[in-house]
């Protein structure tokens, strides 16, 4: 069965995807990310946290393996295509982009390094779960979202946000790999448009789908069955 490594989002954890497994038909592998879910604070470089997942899968004996990432999670995973592509056998954005801050984007993360250094993390957590998710998202979702999120430290949303903000375009990266590559964009999501999630994918495989940047959690038997289609084209290139 495919190895499938699973990377999940900014201030989340593997239970993002908790109704998403046991729909894969892989051999699934779902990473804590350092400073996520009562970790230790990460580091605050796109490389070292790469760096950390390749270190994970060698320490696992996985076998260029297909990594998945959500979101942030898709940021890391762009990095492993551009610096150890021998090491994978494909690769997927999930409500991710490949595309690096834009100034604004840039100002925004550092107005909310200052808010998490002088309010601490819940508050910070209470206003960024529910704006991943769309207007009309079930409230039950929210809610689990951000106890999850609660779960995180201040220190390790502050390391988080700094390699985000600081991360390069790897709209090149997934333009020009020879890995295939899944990109899954919700319509309902609230801080991304179609333009920005496909960069790059021209060659690669892409779905819209209903739901929001939470997609994994709001239409898990949706996303599981995409991603599966999709394993089944990877098996036979």
């Amino acid at each position: 069965m495919r190895q499938l490594v699973l990377l999940h989002g900014l201030c989340g954890s593997p239970d993002y995807f908790e109704e998403l497994i046991p729909l894969l038909d892989a051999d699934v592998y779902a990473l804590t990310l350092p400073g996520h879910a009562g970790t230790e604070a990460g580091p605050e470089t796109m490389d070292q946290f790469a760096d950390w997942v390749r270190t994970e899968m060698r320490l696992r004996e996985l076998n260029r393996p297909i990594v998945l990432g959500h979101s942030f999670g898709g940021y890391i995973t762009t990095n492993l295509v551009r610096r150890y592509p021998a090491e994978l056998s494909g690769f997927g954005l999930i409500h991710s982009t490949a595309a690096a801050d834009s100034e604004e984007i840039k100002a925004k993360r550092n107005q909310a390094i200052e808010r998490v250094m002088e309010e601490g993390a819940h508050p910070f957590i209470d206003l960024m779960i529910p704006g991943v998710f769309a207007s009309d998202s079930d409230t039950t979702l929210i809610e689990r979202a951000q106890q999850i999120g609660y779960e995180m430290s201040k220190e390790g949303i502050i390391a988080a946000q700094i390699a985000i903000r600081d991360r390069v375009d790897e709209t090149k990266t997934v333009r020009e790999t020879n890995l295939p590559g899944l990109f899954l964009y919700g319509h309902k999501d609230p801080n991304m448009d179609a333009d920005r999630a496909f960069l790059g994918a021209e060659h690669h495989t892409r779905y819209t789908v209903p739901g929001s940047h939470m997609g994994m959690m709001e239409e898990p038997e949706l996303e599981a069955r995409l991603i599966n289609d999709w394993l089944t084209e990877v098996r036979h290139v």
